[in-house]
């Protein structure tokens, strides 16, 4: 308690950073220089002739500041002057327009639908010979199954246009094998299929999709089909794609995810025998490694050598731009700066340093700024170290593409409430982030409030990313986490969110190696066997 009180008095002679329009010009573009700007754009302390000019200052005209400035300066779609006045003609007047208006304003999906089925068929007629894709499009509209008249018509393009704008009730369908194969070659297919497995929409489809050739497929794109042939009890067809997604994974900790679903379809000890082998450090290899009693994998160490450097810590302006001379660095020049970074202060920057100099084939599990929370069970140290490795390297002064903020990466709106709602903190703000002991101390108390609803240290991982609301909407469906053949693994692989889902395997792979490097070491198994009875507990505790 003491403890706490004191850092809470230690807010009381922090001061937030303040920049004005001038001198945030005069920083080189970055993620901290957007992130500054944004915080002048929410205090509307800008006029609109200031915004009229940032763009050149903003790195990332994209998300909040873009929807910050475009409230302010609407954006105008572009229309090239050339067909300007094609945009005169409406769904009731189409009929007087040239070819080339009309050509213009079909490109619309919306406006093809539209139109009346009498309409449709006067334009169909008309473009049949000049532009067959107008016409196929304009035909399906007047179809009862939309989806399937672009199957008969081979027209691939279409079907995609037609995907993206009609729903899973209006246009889910049974698909043949040779139009499944065709469209499984072009791009569209990877995101097409991915989508609707993950999302569970579109059964008809789903289902259709088990007839796609594996060798047509790659990466991601096998080991969804891989997983969605499960869902189906195909395991025979879902091992195929696993097979052909462990061939062309490019990384390998994606092969590593295609291997150890081999392994559970068909328990061939090789395959497991081929993941104790990975160079990457991920929760298959680790247990693979558990389930085989190998040794666990080689944590690299490091030993600081000098006592300090100049280098500000709490600048992110400073470490926006060390950041961009440590990605374009060369070998030789990583070793330059390694040197120069090889201080406690500055450990984190070092790790990181040292990893891209091993071109992450080593593995640093770094505990900086441990005076910090020392005091917390280890448990908690462990869930705290593994959230801010993955969420920041424990850079203090990261800032990420949608603002969230230091090691821990909070995100501002729930930094502010923490601060000044629940802790009452005089003269908060979001900046006090920036500082490792703060950043720690609001993770631990946000844990606290997780730990509260949530049990499972995976869950709680998905919670920190995606929301304690996502979470709880997650383990209320039926076909989560339930038991199975293949779960929680299944289930693990179909988290709506694809952020989410690669977020809670990293972070629960760094839990596993913190509690083994903090002598507290914890079965990746029995992690694995309670999720589904955590799941009860947690829906009993909401």
């Amino acid at each position: 308690m003491k403890k706490i009180c004191l850092l809470l008095l230690s807010f009381i002679y922090l001061n937030a950073l303040e920049y004005d329009l001038e001198t945030l010009k005069k920083q080189d573009n970055s993620l901290a220089k957007d992130y500054y700007i944004y915080r002048l754009l929410e205090k509307k302390t800008l006029h609109k002739t200031e915004i009229e000019n940032l763009k050149s200052h903003i790195f990332r005209y994209a998300g909040k500041i873009k929807t910050e400035i475009e409230k302010i300066i609407p954006i105008k779609p572009y229309i090239n002057p050339k067909y300007m006045q094609c945009y005169i003609y409406t769904k009731n007047t189409i009929l007087d327009a040239n070819l080339t208006c009309q050509s213009v304003r079909l490109n619309s999906i919306s406006f093809i639908a539209s139109l009346s089925n009498k309409d449709r068929d006067i334009l169909a007629k008309k473009f049949d010979s000049k532009r067959p894709d107008l016409t196929n499009l304009l035909l399906a509209f007047n179809s009862s199954k939309p989806m399937k008249y672009m199957e008969e018509k081979d027209d691939v393009n279409g079907f995609f246009k037609l995907y993206k704008y009609f729903k899973a009730d209006h246009g889910d369908c049974d698909l043949n094998a040779s139009f499944v194969n065709q469209i499984s070659n072009y791009n569209n297919f990877n995101n097409f299929a991915q989508t609707i497995v993950i999302q569970r929409q579109y059964p008809k489809f789903r289902y259709s999709l088990l007839q796609t050739n594996p060798k047509n497929t790659k990466e991601y794109t096998a080991f969804y089909l891989g997983i969605n042939a499960l869902t189906y009890d195909k395991d025979h067809i879902a091992y195929e794609f696993f097979k052909q997604a462990a061939q062309t994974f490019k990384s390998r900790s994606g092969r590593d995810n295609a291997i150890f679903w081999m392994w559970l379809i068909k328990k061939d000890e090789k395959d497991l025998q081929m993941l104790t082998q990975s160079n990457s450090l991920n929760i298959y290899s680790l247990y693979a490694k558990e389930l085989t009693h190998s040794a666990f994998p080689k944590i690299e160490t490091i030993k600081v050598h000098k006592e300090k450097n100049d280098f500000n810590m709490q600048d992110p302006f400073a470490w926006q731009k060390l950041n961009k001379t440590i990605l374009e660095a060369n070998a030789t020049k990583l070793d330059e700066l390694a040197k120069k970074f090889d201080t406690e202060e500055t450990l984190p920057i070092y790790a990181y340093i040292l990893e891209r100099k091993s071109k992450f084939k080593k593995h640093y599990f770094i505990t900086p700024y441990y005076q910090y929370i020392k005091d917390y069970d280890i448990p908690r140290q462990a869930l705290i170290l593994a959230i801010a490795r993955q969420e920041s390297r424990f850079i203090p002064t990261a800032i990420s593409v949608s603002y969230a903020l230091g090691m821990m990466q909070f995100m501002p709106f729930l930094a502010n409430h923490i601060g000044e709602k629940e802790l009452k903190i005089p003269n908060f703000d979001q900046d006090f982030m920036f500082k490792p002991e703060i950043a720690y101390h609001f993770g631990n108390y946000h844990l606290d409030y997780l730990e509260k609803r949530l049990k499972s240290p995976l869950f709680i991982a998905y919670a920190y990313n995606g929301g304690i609301g996502f979470v709880k909407r997650l383990l209320a469906r039926d076909d989560m986490f339930k038991n199975g053949k293949y779960e929680p693994f299944l289930s693990m692989e179909l988290i709506p969110y694809q952020e989410s889902r690669i977020y809670g395997k990293k972070v629960l792979a760094n839990y596993i190696v913190y509690r083994y490097l903090l002598n507290d070491s914890i079965k990746i198994s029995d992690i694995f066997e309670n999720l589904i009875q955590n799941k009860a507990n947690d829906l009993n505790k909401s």
